[in-house]
């Protein structure tokens, strides 16, 4: 074998490297801009599996025409957008453009600051319908992009020898599943929890240029100038200096986190949602200090046994946070609240009596053999992201095995006082049906009997107001959970 033939199987395994970099890079954009998306809507449209799917077929869908377009393309003259004339245009050429192409799409589509004014805006013109809503973003800014990338594989297959085409198929599927899992899991599981949500967005921008600059020959160096520059400059908007301009100091897998001061109060406000507030005098939320006139202070004051206190949901671990009297396990997912809440909120550590667990709710519950007095269920702060999971009758007879023979149950849910909406009748008969007998408190200052608006929630304190349609036998299970249906189908 000489020397000249060595070198061309050296340029071909290079050429061949590229390509499958170029496949496996594809991959993994597509599903972390998906997961982006999600992530991204979640403080504006709510968690709920409907808006969940809408932004999932919006890349499905796209994706299958993008296989179809992109297996049917030749080379050829076509009109070029960016001179305004026809061309002839290459596998290379439609690989580089279709990848600008989708960059300028993704630049809005998964960028906070740019998601933030038109979700907002939508909203402020009336278009409050969360499912519509999704599916005019996922529409305009997830589906083009996706459709684009889509075509990467089947013209990547114009790169490979037509009698070898059907010996790599195998290859070729395997790094684009390697590249869509590295998508789903690495870009969730690492760099969101590590660098958060807005870099782990930049890094899909890096990627495209990166691909745009492997794809384009020398001679093309300014619009590869033009392409970093565009990369860069996502980068910077989606920065944690672009984030603070909202307020916001914590962007991770789990929520978007700001912390806003009001005169003498510091809220902490977790996906758009009002979770906790603490003041310079330790004033709280009026439902927060309901629960401690309540349940909390007389434990002291009468001289009591100390209690152990469950509370899922911490928050900014505001309940109790001025007592170093009972015993305190806070449960919630995301594991930056404890030192987010010390650092922002409370301005001081928690207590030595408290102990915080960052793990989900119902796998704390399955694990843990402690039972308690009293049980706090304050996970459920927006009308819009109430957690399905943690509605179900499974979930609330877990609660229930784990109090002790005369212990207490108080759940927080910010729902319509009056039993106007679907989602307030069935929370209702479903909770009902594990803990007989509650009683309902309504902690809003300007809620009147009258009031026939459904957009009015409040914080109801889990007493009957008679209705001819009332629904007193639908619950929620496990296997049978329609509460993405029933929520409020507009934001309040």
């Amino acid at each position: 074998m000489n020397a000249e033939t060595v070198s061309h199987r050296f340029s071909m395994s290079k050429s061949t490297l590229a390509i499958f970099l170029l496949i496996i890079l594809e991959g993994y954009v597509v599903l972390s801009s998906e997961l982006l998306a999600i992530r991204l809507s979640i403080p504006f449209v709510g968690s709920g599996t409907d808006t969940v799917s809408v932004i999932i077929a919006a890349v499905l869908m796209p994706l299958a025409f993008g296989y179809y377009a992109g297996g049917h393309f030749k080379p050829g003259t076509y009109f070029d957008l960016f001179s305004g004339s026809h061309r002839y245009i290459t596998v290379r050429e439609k690989l580089i453009r279709n990848m600008i192409f989708a960059l300028l799409f993704l630049l809005l589509a998964i960028s906070y600051s740019f998601l933030h004014w038109l979700l907002i805006s939508a909203f402020s013109m009336g278009f409050t319908h969360r499912v519509l809503v999704t599916a005019f973003y996922s529409a305009l800014f997830i589906a083009p992009p996706v459709y684009l990338l889509g075509q990467t594989i089947p013209l990547a297959c114009n790169f490979f020898s037509k009698d070898k085409l059907s010996k790599i198929t195998g290859r070729i599927l395997f790094f684009s599943t390697l590249g869509s899992f590295l998508g789903a899991v690495f870009s969730t599981i690492v760099l969101m929890a590590t660098i958060g949500v807005n870099y782990t967005a930049a890094l899909n921008f890096i990627i495209l240029a990166i691909l745009i600059t492997m794809l384009s020959k020398p001679e093309a160096y300014m619009r590869t100038i033009l392409v970093w520059t565009l990369a860069l400059a996502g980068v910077v908007f989606n920065s944690n200096t672009a984030l603070k301009t909202h307020a916001i100091i914590e962007n991770n897998q789990y929520n978007t986190i700001a912390v806003r001061q009001y005169r003498d109060q510091r809220h902490l406000v977790i996906n758009n949602n009002g979770s906790s507030m603490y003041s310079k005098d330790g004033r709280k939320y009026p439902y927060i200090e309901f629960i401690e006139r309540i349940a909390i202070n007389p434990i002291a004051a009468e001289n009591l046994e100390p209690k152990d206190v469950l509370v899922l949901g911490a928050g900014a671990f505001t309940l109790g946070a001025d007592d170093e009297y009972n015993h305190y396990d806070f449960v919630d997912i995301d594991e930056n609240l404890k030192d987010i809440a010390e650092k922002h909120i409370l301005k001081r550590p928690i207590g030595e009596n408290k102990t915080f667990h960052p793990m989900p709710a119902r796998a704390f519950l399955n694990e843990t053999e402690k039972q308690y007095d009293l049980i706090v269920l304050d996970a459920y702060s927006g009308a819009i992201t109430i957690p399905e999971h943690m509605i179900t009758v499974e979930f609330f007879r877990t609660v229930k095995a784990k109090l002790k023979p005369d212990g207490k149950v108080i759940a927080n849910m910010a729902v319509s006082p009056s039993f106007l909406t679907s989602i307030s009748q069935r929370v209702d008969n479903t909770m009902r049906a594990v803990f007989p007998h509650m009683s309902r408190h309504v902690i809003h200052e300007e809620y009147t009997l009258w009031d026939d608006d459904e957009a009015n929630l409040g914080n109801v304190m889990y007493i009957y107001r008679h209705q001819d349609d009332e629904d007193r036998s639908t619950i929620y299970t496990d296997v049978k959970n329609s509460s993405f249906i029933d929520r409020p189908r507009h934001r309040p």
